[in-house]
């Protein structure tokens, strides 16, 4: 298999770890295009970004479970949680059976931003892919629809 590559040669085998560490790698280059993509100014930062869609994605959440989801500490969460909720980008409420837990949701404020933020950072993708060529624009959408499809073959593996 030629080095840097996932892409078997006629009658190599795949190596799993290879595939898993070129994986790895994407998801580092993916980050860290974003990163250079998105213009500072307007934006929000990475772990807001990730905790609202978070929310959006479990629809509410105790602190632990997000936390452990986002990678973050449970404190540095709270703290960030607490000044969502200011903002109105998330609401707090006690859990009726225990009320030493505490729930969060996303607002429709929260919503809304996490929007406008989505729509942000597709636009300064999208920016970017408008000036490929349009072969390298089909050869790049059949190669995200061929990690999606791969990624979702990860999900349910046993």
């Amino acid at each position: 298999m030629a080095r840097g590559t996932a892409r078997p040669v006629r009658g190599d085998v795949i190596d799993d770890r290879r595939v898993a560490g070129r994986f790895l790698e994407l998801l580092g280059a993916m980050k860290r295009c974003m990163r250079e993509r998105l213009p500072a100014d307007g934006g929000m930062t990475e772990e807001r970004f990730r905790t609202l869609l978070t929310l959006r994605f479990y629809g509410k959440g105790y602190l632990r479970t997000l936390a452990a989801h986002d990678g973050l500490s449970s404190s540095a969460l709270c703290i960030m949680l607490n000044r969502m909720v200011e903002e109105g980008l998330a609401a707090r409420a006690e859990d009726p059976g225990d009320r030493r837990n505490v729930n969060y949701e996303l607002t429709s404020g929260g919503s809304a931003r996490l929007d406008a933020e989505l729509q942000r950072r597709a636009d300064a993708v999208g920016e970017a892919i408008g000036r490929m060529a349009e072969a390298d624009k089909n050869r790049f959408a059949r190669a995200i629809d061929t990690v999606l499809a791969g990624v979702e073959k990860l999900k349910i593996s046993p």
